[in-house]
């Protein structure tokens, strides 16, 4: 059943788990197919591997380093993230903050719906899945997840971690031998400044986009966890598996640089085993799964919260399905009406997301 304190303070006697169970949620959050969408931005516009690996390695390191930090105020305050806005915006002040997160969570699921689509129809053949039934089945399944709660999220994202990690050493360890990349991959050449930043901003703005709930996930840990331990888990799963995903994106799109995503990286794996693309590809779809689970969770939370504003709201089991559902009809209804250039939009998001969140974030983290 969905726990009975989600937009008010965690009883001490309901805080339990480990710190370390924050790494898997992240690298999971992190490990799926649209996290390989941002790995390919520098290079559509020009980069080569060299300079997209720069670029996404150290815009992964600023956007985690603050989304961590936001992550250590889950145990020392036992709230959902955005409920903390409301002394530092004011109890009305702060729907302008909801309302951006709402288009977040609502905007990166419509496009996971649009990814889900592309990648179940390269798993199972063009002309025997249908787009609109892929994109509704994949989000009520991912909503059924939200609905049994965040302790099943985390159970969840442990396994997927699991099987992506293992999954990921393979094609790893035989990328170097197996894919024949451009000549001039890992040549510095003329400094790229275009492609560069924006590669290097899109992937900041990426891993700073999670910091709008990512103490949701810590808020159940006991108040004794240090801010140390909390910072270090949280950084540890999001930039490593931000960075090997973007990375593996980056060698399938230039292994393959004609190829929508899905076939890119199933092409890729593939080349290095037979049969590994088509296996991580289908773990990507999963990692994709369990993150619209957290997208789901989180626009309910800020449905609730919404909705508190104008009128006293208890979160019970009712209040939150229905949530649940308004989240589901709004991430459905974009993904179906949206274009074929829809994917190719995902850039535009990060740097709204990157102008709106970025302000946020230091009013939440000096306060």
């Amino acid at each position: 059943m969905l726990e009975q304190h989600t937009i008010e303070y965690i009883p001490l006697a309901e805080r339990r788990g480990k710190v370390w169970h924050l790494w898997p949620i992240w690298f999971a959050g992190d490990a799926h197919l649209a996290t390989l969408a941002v790995g390919v931005i520098g290079l559509a516009l020009g980069a080569n591997l060299l300079w997209t690996t720069l670029a996404v390695v150290g815009g992964c390191a600023l956007g985690t380093l603050f989304m961590a930090l936001h992550s250590t105020q889950g145990p020392q305050l036992g709230l959902p993230q955005l409920i903390q806005s409301r002394p530092q915006f004011g109890y009305y002040g702060a729907l302008l903050v909801w309302v951006v997160a709402l288009v977040a969570y609502i905007g990166y699921n419509a496009f996971n719906q649009v990814l889900v689509a592309g990648a179940v129809r390269q798993l199972a053949g063009r002309d025997v899945a249908s787009g609109p039934a892929v994109m509704i089945t994949f989000a009520v399944l991912a909503a059924s997840i939200a609905a049994v709660g965040y302790h099943w999220i985390h159970r969840a994202q442990r396994y997927v971690a699991y099987a992506t990690i293992a999954l990921l050493l393979v094609f790893t360890a035989g990328a170097g031998s197996a894919l024949h990349l451009p000549a001039d991959a890992w040549q510095f050449g003329r400094f790229p400044a275009i492609p560069f930043m924006v590669q290097f901003f899109a992937a900041a703005a990426y891993q700073l986009s999670w910091s709008i709930y990512v103490s949701d996930y810590s808020r159940y840990l006991p108040p004794d966890v240090s801010v140390r331990s909390s910072f270090f888990w949280t950084f540890i799963g999001a930039f490593v598996g931000g960075v090997w995903m973007m990375l593996v994106g980056t060698l399938a799109a230039a292994f393959s640089p004609h190829a929508e995503i899905p076939a890119a990286l199933q092409t890729a794996g593939d080349a290095v085993w037979p049969g590994l693309g088509t296996a991580l590809l289908a773990v990507a779809v999963l990692g994709l799964l369990t993150i619209t689970t957290l997208n789901f969770y989180g626009a309910s939370l800020t449905l609730l919260s919404i909705a508190d504003c104008f009128r006293r709201t208890r979160a019970g089991a009712p209040a939150r399905l229905v949530s649940l559902a308004v989240a589901v009809a709004l991430a459905s209804t974009i993904a179906l009406a949206s274009s074929a250039d829809f994917v190719h939009r995902f850039e535009d998001l990060l740097a709204v997301l990157l102008y709106l969140i970025t302000q946020w974030t230091a009013i939440n983290l000096v306060d």
